[in-house]
């Protein structure tokens, strides 16, 4: 056990298990409030540890110990919030452990959806974090009586009202992955009865249909996001790139001269994943249901080794505005590129309107699968890390396209500097 300490967003990455063991550490403020800090798994060199948050108080006279939850599920005072009720209960003779939901029957939607999040923290989803936000934005806040009403009682009406929030507020993507959330959380909370292993948020749900099974996809949420480029935009848009500062620049190029990366996985980038020897970079593709990332290997042309080394600094991370010690975020790159279209438009160079990051992604597949250059769906795909699902591509395709790749890349920088192709 270590000393006592304020628990908050600050202290608690600050933690770490006492020579390699479970550690507790109680909170300052709450008493009976503390955190297990356990262990994680070992990502890149680096240790990840795990927080859970409990109570402990007594019962009827017996010292009685209440999870109340994860981190990130539950932040410092969230968990703070429930330790407080947790322990009144106790004082009152009641076992918390024994919810009001529980005993009505049913979590509320509310338990149910946040047992949903924790679900995916625990099967080491990334995007455990983000889907949580996105569940509290559009449901909790805009809905605080559906998300305190008893799950098994929610409606196809009631899941219909919180799409037409965001149909309404012309968000239909948004809108078909709140759908998506609500269906896999209402089927989940169906299984969870028959497995201890699913948060409490799932398990005490006593949901029996699934409300969500029969509403269709949102229209327009398949609707293509993001325009291609003409050439001519593409090559002004390479001249702005490299005329912003630093960092900017050299993130903004290495997004271009990696092929349109997705930016969620050029984030988690560390140095460790650079092979300098190939030269390349390894990247971890967690999207779909896969439970284990891909690994998905870009080589790095010298113009693209050169960048990296201009922002890497002292921290881990490769794609960073502060030497490593911080990934960028979407938003940052999404501002970054607002800006050069802002530019482009005032010096009459933007043909089309509207582009965003994605729109350099798209754009690099429809010119490289164009004349000249005539690159393959196969390769486009293996560089891009997309329709890579079926059952030749898990079981019968070895081959790891290296070579390819590399060609489609400097096929880019030969395209985004108006070069000819060999031979033309």
């Amino acid at each position: 056990m270590a000393d006592k300490q304020k628990l908050n967003k600050t202290t608690l990455p600050k933690l770490a298990p006492i020579n390699g063991a479970q550690t507790v550490y109680w909170d300052t403020d709450q008493p009976g409030f503390g955190v297990r800090v356990s262990n994680g798994r070992l990502v890149d060199g680096v240790r990840e540890y795990g927080y859970t948050f409990f109570c402990q108080g007594r019962l009827r006279g017996k010292v009685t110990k209440v999870t109340i939850g994860k981190s990130p599920t539950f932040s410092p005072d969230l968990a703070r919030k429930k330790a407080r009720e947790y322990l009144g209960k106790m004082a009152a003779g009641q076992d918390p452990r024994i919810t009001k939901e529980a005993a009505s029957g049913s979590a509320t939607f509310g338990d149910m959806m946040l047992g949903y999040a924790e679900w995916l923290e625990q099967q080491g989803k990334v995007s455990a974090a983000k889907v949580k936000q996105e569940i509290e934005k559009d449901i909790q806040k805009p809905f605080k009586r559906l998300w305190s009403k008893p799950a098994n009682e929610i409606t196809i009406d009631d899941c219909d009202r919180i799409l037409e929030r965001l149909e309404k507020a012309e968000k239909p993507r948004q809108a078909d992955k709140i759908r998506s959330y609500m269906k896999t959380a209402f089927r989940k909370a169906i299984n969870a009865r028959r497995n201890r292993r699913f948060p409490d948020g799932l398990k005490l749900a006593d949901v029996k249909v699934n409300p969500c099974s029969d509403i269709e996809k949102v229209t327009g949420s398949s609707k293509a996001r993001d325009r291609a480029l003409t050439l001519t935009e593409l090559r002004a848009y390479w001249v702005h790139v490299k005329a912003q500062p630093e960092p900017r620049r050299s993130l903004l190029m290495l997004h271009v001269l990696t092929g349109g990366q997705r930016l969620d996985q050029l984030g988690r980038a560390t140095l460790a994943d650079i092979d300098r020897d190939a030269p390349s970079i390894t990247l971890l593709d967690f999207k779909g249901r896969r439970t284990e990332p891909r690994r998905h290997t870009v080589p790095l042309l010298p113009e693209a080794v050169e960048a990296i080394d201009r922002i890497t600094g002292s921290g881990r991370y490769v794609f960073s505005c502060d030497g490593g010690k911080r990934a960028i975020c979407n938003t940052f790159m999404r501002d970054a590129v607002a800006r050069i279209e802002k530019a482009m438009a005032a010096a009459g160079e933007l043909e089309n309107g509207h582009f965003t990051p994605g729109s350099i992604r798209a754009t690099i597949e429809t010119r490289l699968a164009a004349k000249p250059y005539r690159v393959s769906s196969d390769v486009l795909g293996q560089l891009l890390s997309h329709g890579l699902g079926g059952v030749q591509a898990r079981h019968y395709q070895h081959h790891d396209f290296f070579e390819e790749k590399l060609e489609a890349l400097e096929m880019i920088e030969r395209m985004v500097n108006g070069e000819q192709e060999p031979g033309q």
